[in-house]
């Protein structure tokens, strides 16, 4: 019999399932998410600032609506990436990805813009093979909208896109 002084522990692992590691039920441990999460945080970082960068150059012009709301959308990933770190209890890095300076390196505007549009679809593939891995509801949201995000804009700069086809033969644009 029971005192009232003593705790009633459960007796049953399934009472404390969710305590347990992500790693035991076929999700990434949290560090391996935290690292994921910031991995991608360096390369929206690196992709709003080759968007910043570029949208300073005379030459995109004709991009510049697309420059714009690229650099926005990467700016709106960061920002759910810090939350999503903070929610973890992790720690945001501050860098900015290599991949900042292998676009900039390249003079040719369609050139840089072709693989801008790589990288774009490089944060897609991330996303798509860590989101079933990941347990928190509110990572895998975050996750969600921004996979949506680089979807809609993976194929933006590609010179056979007729919408941007069209822009950089329009000489008043």
């Amino acid at each position: 019999m029971q005192t009232e002084n003593e705790i009633n522990e459960p007796n049953s692992s399934p009472c404390q399932m969710a305590d347990t590691d992500p790693a035991y039920h076929g999700f990434l441990p949290r560090e391996e998410v935290l690292t994921l999460l910031n991995t991608l945080l360096s390369a929206e970082r690196a992709g709003a600032k080759i968007c910043g960068d570029t949208l300073q150059q005379p030459e995109a012009k004709p991009w510049a609506h697309f420059l714009e709301q690229a650099k926005q959308d990467e700016v709106e990933s960061c920002r759910g990436l810090i939350f999503s770190i903070l929610l973890l209890g992790g720690h945001a890095g501050t860098d900015v990805g290599d991949f900042y300076e292998k676009c900039m390196a390249i003079a040719d505007l369609p050139a840089r813009l072709q693989l801008l549009d790589k990288g774009q679809l490089w944060v897609v593939r991330k996303i798509r093979e860590a989101l079933p891995k990941i347990s928190h509801p509110g990572v895998q949201t975050q996750l969600r909208e921004m996979l949506r995000v680089h979807e809609r804009n993976s194929g933006t700069f590609s010179p056979t896109d007729p919408a941007m086809a069209k822009q950089n033969s329009d000489p008043d644009s």
